[in-house]
């Protein structure tokens, strides 16, 4: 039995994979998201993460996006 976990993409590890399953963000920022591609049961994969919590870059469909902080905190990834 395979046990899914659900974190925000912010707090996921560098390196690590996850599908996206909910954007919790503003209607305008889910939008933008979309625009880039990140929508649910998309994968994304963390490849870098600035300190003192800055941008974070991520991996999705073969581009990589750079996305703010608070626009990570608000998509909900299922690991597992």
């Amino acid at each position: 039995v395979s046990l899914n976990i659900f974190m925000n993409l912010y707090k996921l590890d560098i390196n690590k994979v996850a599908n996206i399953s909910v954007l919790k963000n503003s209607n305008e920022s889910i939008s933008r998201l979309s625009e880039m591609g990140i929508m649910p049961g998309t994968e994304v994969r963390i490849v870098k993460k600035t300190p003192f919590g800055g941008p974070i870059q991520i991996k999705l469909n073969n581009n990589y996006i750079i996305i703010r902080k608070e626009d990570a905190q608000m998509i909900e990834v299922e690991v597992g």
